[in-house]
């Protein structure tokens, strides 16, 4: 079985899509109506999740029936804030941290132990290793999810349970349709990249399965950019 949190979201429904065909998943989300139709459409098991209000860890995992192999784990619960830091209310900052960093802790605390050999995947974000103006609170969380999958490999490598993050920039998504809300917007964030393009669920995917598979069997504690060169490269 593998997890796929933030399922109904863009790159989540993606990641259901590729993966239900030939895999037992199950589900879990914050929208209790997107996710009750998505598991009905593949016949899979869900559990909504309030992240303000969660039950310890060890309760959490008795979602999953203990006998169950879970192989793998792919959180894509998320936010984007791009705000300066003066203009980022406290609510705000700690809404970000609880998105992308908490959900992140509680998933693999609730599933680590039951995922000997296996493969948890987080996602960070192009502003978790380059500066960019307006991204801290954002930036803070990501970075913060970088350094936790690094520890978390170390930790259960003894299990053989891959931990690793992928890093993507700016994706055409749900969550960033206020960002690309215009052409223009659009041609001023493609052009930010060495390959100028907005990324999408196809550029991520192929990761995502190779990290889920055996093909990956060595690769743990590893920050994956998928961003177009922009943290790395400076084109002409």
């Amino acid at each position: 079985m593998y997890i796929i949190a933030g399922s109904t979201g863009t790159l989540g429904t993606a990641i259901v899509d590729a993966l239900s065909k030939d895999n037992e998943l199950f589900l879990i989300g914050r929208d209790e109506t997107k996710l009750k139709e998505q598991a009905s459409a593949i016949n899979a098991d869900y559990q909504v999740i309030d992240l303000n209000n969660t039950v310890e860890p060890r309760e959490f995992a008795k979602i999953i029936d203990t006998d169950t192999e879970i192989k793998g784990l792919v959180n894509c619960i998320g936010s984007i804030l791009i705000k300066p830091l003066h203009g980022t209310t406290i609510d705000e900052f700690n809404d970000v941290i609880t998105t992308n960093l908490f959900s992140s802790y509680y998933l693999l605390a609730s599933f680590a132990r039951r995922m000997k050999n296996g493969s948890a995947i987080f996602f960070s974000s192009v502003a978790g290793s380059k500066g960019l103006s307006n991204h801290e609170a954002i930036a803070a969380a990501k970075s913060g999810i970088e350094g936790f999958a690094r520890s978390a490999a170390a930790t259960y490598a003894k299990d053989n349970l891959r931990v690793n993050v992928i890093a993507p920039s700016i994706m055409d998504s749900n969550m960033s349709e206020k960002i690309l809300s215009s052409e223009a917007a659009r041609e001023v964030s493609k052009n930010m990249h060495p390959i100028s393009k907005i990324g999408d669920a196809d550029d991520i995917l192929p990761v995502i399965k190779w990290l889920l598979s055996p093909d990956a069997k060595w690769v743990t504690g590893q920050t994956i950019h998928v961003d177009g060169g922009l943290s790395t490269v400076k084109p002409r």
